[in-house]
């Protein structure tokens, strides 16, 4: 039954073997180790913490805590270096890396935009929206499906309204394309 922990480039150990997955280490400048515990492999289940190199736990006050991955074209895993996910009450928000609340935990949802740094697709009921860690709402949660249009998250989204209808959106929220195609 192996067990992750974390050591330094000098072999010392900075976070004590005893978690069931990997560690995330979402920004190696960043005195933040993100844990995985109680893992039920059979239910998909799992718990999650927040540690510092002291092995102190952080961010107390959610549930779980989570890196926001995401990948390339090639399909190659990378995660967000600047913002956590985290649950409280099983609603969804986003921190930095520092703790500062991005979004309080209001969404059923958050992942990242596929290939696209910086772009979150947050669900709330069965509608879609999308923000940044900056903390800007770029599409409020009013569509059912978003498209990004390019290969940055300033190209804009084609998006499909409640009534199946499709337009354009760009990144500042202003409609290129009505939707009504």
């Amino acid at each position: 039954d192996n067990k992750w922990g974390v050591i330094d480039s000098n072999g010392n150990e900075v976070i004590t073997p005893g978690y069931q997955e990997m560690i995330v280490i979402p920004n190696h400048k960043k005195d933040v180790f993100l844990c995985t515990f109680d893992v039920n492999y059979d239910s998909g289940e799992y718990s999650t913490k927040a540690l510092n190199s002291k092995n102190e736990e952080i961010f107390t006050d959610y549930d779980n805590i989570e890196a926001i991955s995401n990948k390339d074209s090639s399909n190659q895993l990378w995660y967000e270096s600047n913002v956590l996910k985290v649950e409280k009450d099983g609603k969804y928000g986003i921190i930095n890396l520092d703790g500062k609340v991005i979004f309080e935990p209001q969404y059923d949802s958050i992942e990242a935009v596929q290939g696209i740094e910086n772009a979150y697709r947050v669900q709330s009921g069965n509608l879609y929206g999308i923000v940044d860690s900056d903390g800007n709402k770029i599409l409020e949660p009013k569509y059912t499906e978003i498209v990004n249009l390019g290969e940055d998250n300033k190209a804009g989204y084609i998006v499909r309204d409640e009534n199946g209808k499709y337009g354009i959106v760009d990144y500042s929220a202003n409609v290129v394309l009505e939707n009504k195609y």
